[in-house]
This record gives C-alpha cells, sequence and structure tokens, in this order.
C-alpha cells in the first residue's frame, strides 16, 4: 500500500507540480532564447488549462472500459509524450499547443484519480495525513522545477524537455509496476448514472471549489510578471520568489491534512480560505519582498490545501461509491472557471491599471468561498452503494 500510496503522489508531482506549476519557471527562458513570442508562451500555459476541463470527461468516459489504474498508468504516458513533443521546433506553433492542451487533458485526469486511488484504501484517521502525502508532490514539483529547470536551461531548453519527459516516464513505468488493479471497469447504465443525484452539500462544494479556481489565478499566472514589469525586482529575484509558492505548496497539502484531523475538515477548510485571500489582500497593499514572498508562500499553502481538504470533504460527503464521479465534477467545474478567467483577466489587466484591483476581486472571491461551505456540517450524507 505504501508504493500505491507514493504513486498517487508522483500523479500530483508530474501532473501539476512539473506540467502546470513548472511551465511558469520555462515561460521567460522560452521568449529570451527565441524559442516562442511571449504571446506564444503565455498560450501554451492557457493551452494546459483548457486540456484540464477535458480531463474529468475523459475519466467518465473511460471508466466504463478500463481500471482507473489504467487511466492513470495512459495519463502517466501521455504527460511523457507531450514533453518529448515541444523538443521538435520544425513543426508549427499549433503542434506544441496540442501537446501542452494533452497534457492538460492527462494532467487533469491524473488529479482526479490520485485521491480516489489512495483514500479509499486507508484508515479514516489517517486520511488527511495520507491526503496531505500525495498532494505534496503539487508543491515539491514546483519548488524542483524552479530551483532545476533554469540551470538545466543554460545548456539548452531541449534538454528541459528531454528531464521531463524521462521523468514522467519513470513515473509512469513506476506505476504499472506498483499499481494492481483494485478499482475495474464499471459498465453503468443510465439507471445506474442516474442513481447518483449531486447532494446539495456538494454542490456547495463545487461552488467553493470553482472560486478558488478565479482566486488563485492572479499569484498563478501573473506572479513573476507583476514582481518585474509592475515591482520593478530583477527576473533572477522574481524567480526565487515564485520558488516560495512551490515551498508553500509542499507544506500546504500536509498541514491541512494535519489541521482537518486536530479540528476537523470544514472547520481547517475555512482557516485555508481565509488564509488564501489574505494572501491576495497582502499582494495587493504591500510591496515590501518579504511580504511578497510571504504573500506567495500562503498562496502555494492553502492551493495545495485546498485540493486536499475538497477532495477529502468530497468523499466524506458522497462516500466511496460515488468519490470518483464527485472528485471528477468538482474538477471539471475548477478547470472551466480556471480557463474562461485566466482569459479574461489576461484582458481586463490591461483596464485595470496595475495588478491592485485584480488582487482585490481575488481576494473577495476567496472570502465568498469560505462563506458558501459554512453549511455543510459534519455528517456524512451520501453512502449509497
Amino acid at each position: 500500500m505504501k508504493t500505491r500510496i507514493f504513486a498517487c503522489f508522483l500523479a500530483t508531482f508530474v501532473a501539476n507540480g512539473l506540467a502546470r506549476f513548472g511551465y511558469v519557471v520555462l515561460i521567460p527562458i522560452m521568449i529570451i532564447s527565441g524559442r516562442f513570442t511571449q504571446t506564444e508562451s503565455y498560450q501554451l500555459g492557457i493551452a494546459i488549462l483548457v486540456g484540464y476541463i477535458f480531463g474529468s470527461v475523459l475519466v467518465d468516459v473511460l471508466k466504463s472500459y478500463l481500471s482507473l489504474e489504467m487511466i492513470a498508468k495512459m495519463s502517466f504516458l501521455l504527460i511523457s509524450l507531450s514533453f518529448f513533443a515541444c523538443m521538435v521546433e520544425s513543426f508549427p506553433f499549433i503542434w506544441a499547443w496540442f501537446w501542452r492542451f494533452v497534457a492538460g487533458v492527462a494532467s487533469s485526469a491524473l488529479m482526479i484519480l490520485a485521491a480516489p486511488l489512495s483514500l479509499p484504501f486507508v484508515n479514516e484517521r489517517h486520511k488527511g495525513k495520507i491526503g496531505g502525502f500525495v498532494f505534496a508532490g503539487i508543491g515539491i514539483g514546483a519548488v524542483a522545477s524552479g530551483f532545476v529547470l533554469p540551470s538545466i536551461a543554460r545548456h539548452s531548453i531541449d534538454s528541459v524537455w528531454v528531464v521531463l519527459g524521462g521523468i514522467a516516464l519513470i513515473a509512469c513505468a513506476f506505476s504499472f509496476y506498483v499499481l494492481p488493479v483494485l478499482n475495474p471497469a464499471k459498465k453503468t447504465s443510465s439507471n445506474q448514472t442516474d442513481k447518483f443525484k449531486i447532494p446539495f452539500f456538494l454542490w456547495l462544494l463545487i461552488a467553493s471549489y470553482v472560486l478558488n479556481a478565479v482566486g488563485y489565478l492572479g499569484h498563478t499566472l501573473f506572479w513573476v510578471d507583476y514582481l518585474v514589469r509592475d515591482l520593478h525586482f530583477s527576473t533572477a529575484i522574481a524567480g526565487i520568489s515564485w520558488a516560495f509558492f512551490g515551498i508553500g505548496a509542499a507544506f500546504g497539502s500536509l498541514g491541512s491534512g494535519f489541521l482537518s484531523d486536530k479540528i476537523g475538515l470544514k472547520n481547517a477548510h475555512l482557516i485555508v480560505l481565509g488564509l488564501k485571500a489574505l494572501s491576495c489582500f497582502i499582494a495587493a497593499y504591500c510591496i515590501d519582498l518579504t511580504w511578497l514572498n510571504i504573500s506567495i508562500f500562503l498562496m502555494g499553502f492553502t492551493t495545495t490545501g485546498n485540493v486536499t481538504l475538497t477532495n477529502a470533504m468530497a468523499l466524506h460527503i458522497c462516500g466511496k461509491n460515488h468519490f470518483t464521479t464527485s472528485s471528477s465534477k468538482l474538477t471539471f467545474a475548477f478547470g472551466i472557471f480556471q480557463a474562461i478567467f485566466s482569459y479574461l483577466f489576461a484582458y481586463w489587466i490591461t483596464f485595470l491599471q496595475g495588478y491592485f484591483w485584480l488582487f482585490m476581486i481575488c481576494g473577495t472571491v476567496l472570502i465568498v468561498s469560505a462563506l458558501i461551505i459554512l453549511p455543510i456540517t459534519e455528517q456524512k450524507i451520501l453512502q449509497t452503494s
């Protein structure tokens, strides 16, 4: 079981730590090298967010024909192939965009499956800590990307793609070895599909989660640009500041897991969302580097904390038998709002005259996301078979 849990850790490490947040480090490197223009580099970053929308649809379709374990293994492989495909310079830009989109689809699938492949097989009193470890892969991947990839890129950008592809391929091989089928394919008739009705508390959780998809974009899309162009810090200092996001993210899933074991899922979630809103208000009002690093650290901490606690609450509300479905719906909704508002914020930023109002909007949205989950009770709501 320990190797299974580690494979789920690798799922978040590869899917979000490398494929999603690791790419942030590469954007200025590719622009400076001339590999892609500034617009193309940002479009590749958004491509993975667009792919995120379709990951949940893929899981819902394929789980009737393949085991959840096989879907995860295929997703590892697709992410690895996407990294290697981005090495090819002779093909038009749409080639790279397509493979970044594929990486988004596969990353979304892995993020959906990381919890269902691990948490249902863990003792109830250890779920918080194990869930924290699994989702710590997001932060550890972001930290590793921030410190390692720039050094590799000094040799060549192709070397970066090879290293990323190789890591994902090793994770894929490991998953084939340690993920025996415990969740076989289940043919679902229309009657069986209709049996799952989204409980009211899950609707509240979905609403809170999509607001988090909006509230964290100010930091996770624009942070380096904000520090360099608005506050006139060097790119090196801005890059180190971004590493604080990864450090916070690594601690966030573990910290939120321990916190939920002590004070309960909902109370822990409310604290995490409050800190997440605070990180936005700090960014809006403070320009001192120390406070800015505190802000990005808190955003990293609460981003993975929110993912961990949202999945744990979904399991608590819907039970093991509907966990994959509920996780899929959460990720699908998150992906839609993340993709839509990433485009909207990129467009609005020119009219907002700087980042102050962007961070204020994000902080306000996150306060609302906390208020939405207040009616959720601690009792299990749905445990149908």
